[in-house]
């Protein structure tokens, strides 16, 4: 059995656990409604321009095989996915969005502590700790499914609606991580080649889904602090 295929059965393991963590179990307790979820979503695309921030810093320090792969990646998030008709991240989203000095403090620490690890660490390490991000989003991986399909299927429990009426983004990440989580299985295979950077990329891991169970927290007590009734 080769170093990735020991490290991906613990890797799955891991980011099933995440979801039975207190934190998560503590924002998926917490009844949505208009204004919470409207506190989730001015969150959300400085969310995604954090994780593009740490891609890039991840591509900085990678062989050009690895930068291929992110730049690949990075496609669909920047410029266009067919699925979507549009790039995930486009300057009108971040101008819908509020300012960065505006966003709860423990968000803003989740976001430059994802992007130190990105930067510090070797280029491996920081392919992980964005992977795992995306690998706990893996409908294939995770049983019952992953983030952002969980959380479509609570928005629409909560707020009413269906499938079919979810933001178009939310729709295309309920699989594209699937793609996105698949795309870097060879790099891996390629380039973990022994067990110090095996147990290396595994503690990347578990920093990184670490710094996600924290800013997971910090929305899920802050929409706890909306009261139930508050509209818009």
């Amino acid at each position: 059995m080769s170093h990735w295929s020991k490290v991906r059965v613990e890797l799955d393991e891991l980011v099933n656990r995440h979801f039975e963590t207190p934190e998560y179990r503590r924002l998926f307790s917490v009844k949505l409604t208009p204004a919470r979820e409207r506190m989730m979503s001015l969150h959300y695309p400085h969310y995604i321009k954090s994780r593009r921030d740490c891609w890039a810093a991840a591509q900085v320090k990678a062989p050009l095989d690895v930068k291929r792969a992110i730049w690949e990646h990075e496609k669909d998030e920047l410029i266009f996915d067919e699925r979507l008709g549009a790039a995930h991240l486009t300057d009108e989203d971040m101008a819908k969005a509020t300012e960065e000095s505006t966003l709860l403090p423990g968000a803003r620490a989740a976001f430059f502590a994802w992007l130190y690890l990105s930067t510090t660490r070797p280029w491996i390490e920081s392919l992980m700790v964005n992977h795992i991000t995306e690998r706990k989003n893996n409908p294939e991986i995770v049983k019952g499914g992953g983030y952002t399909q969980r959380m479509a299927m609570k928005k629409i429990a909560d707020l009413g609606g269906s499938v079919e009426t979810l933001d178009p983004n939310t729709r295309v990440h309920m699989v594209a991580d699937i793609d996105h989580s698949n795309l870097f299985e060879p790099v891996f295979e390629h380039y973990l080649a022994d067990e110090r950077t095996a147990r290396a990329v595994i503690a990347a891991a578990r920093d990184s889904l670490a710094i996600d169970r924290a800013y997971r927290g910090t929305l899920a007590s802050a929409m706890m602090e909306i009261p139930e009734s508050q509209s818009l």
